[in-house]
């Protein structure tokens, strides 16, 4: 087993890496077994890169300007706590995730090399939410539409870790992901579609023109006459009942 050795640079080359050039990456990964701690250090600092872009897209990458951000304490306190003790949870369950899809696509399944593409695979997760975000500050089909590619891509990384280093069959591997896809731009239809009537629900809300002070008095002017002429008629025909 290797020292321990930790290198944030390093880190940040390998989450680059597996975004720009996935099939390179995973074909020349390393197979040199990994120390756990050394694994999750890793696992923690996409977390943190993670728990950032999430602050960023809520706040200076928000599209809209009228809506407040959430309370400080939510977003320093609150936020990485949650993110911290998640990592607890979220580390072994990618790694277990790998190894569940390894051993039924007929691949690797030692413990190792699967938790070791589970947290390369992790890296990408904060530069999605960071290009998400933005593209949607730009504007909201863009942020969709990344939306989308960036569902059709995961998938794709998964294969090429799948079948270039934990070694599992190309076709039985292709197959199994194929399904595992369109369920997921299923569920990201579904997503999207509400996202989609949310947002077209917000330009109707933006797009209404404010009345000016002449119509808005005259608004006022022609609801007083409607009341005056209702009193007047329930008066009326109070009296002709008497």
């Amino acid at each position: 087993m290797s020292d321990f050795s930790y290198s944030f640079p390093v880190v940040m080359n390998e989450a680059k890496d597996v975004l720009l050039k996935p099939k390179t990456f995973f074909s020349s990964l390393s197979k040199t077994k990994l120390p756990l701690i050394q694994l999750y250090y890793r696992a923690v600092t996409y977390l943190a890169l993670l728990y950032l872009s999430a602050v960023a897209g809520m706040t200076i990458f928000s599209p809209r300007s009228d809506f407040s951000a959430p309370p400080a304490p939510f977003l320093f306190f609150e936020m990485p706590v949650a993110y911290f003790l998640s990592s607890f949870i979220v580390f072994p369950a990618i790694g277990i995730v790998y190894m569940l899809f390894s051993w039924v696509c007929g691949g690797n399944t030692n413990w190792n090399r699967n938790f070791r593409v589970a947290t390369a695979t992790m890296g990408i997760l904060w530069i999605v939410v960071i290009l998400q975000s933005f593209g949607g500050l730009i504007h909201f089909y863009i942020g969709l539409g990344l939306a989308v590619l960036f569902t059709a891509y995961f998938p794709y990384v998964f294969f090429l870790a799948l079948t270039s280093y934990l070694e599992a069959p190309f076709k039985r591997t292709a197959i199994l992901l194929s399904i595992f896809t369109l369920f997921l731009l299923y569920a990201q239809y579904a997503r999207l579609s509400t996202f989609l009537n949310d947002y077209k629900l917000m330009e109707t809300t933006d797009s209404h023109i404010p009345l000016s002070r002449e119509e808005e008095e005259k608004g006022e002017k022609d609801a007083a006459e409607i009341i005056r002429k209702a009193m007047e008629k329930a008066k009326s025909e109070g009296h002709q009942t008497e």
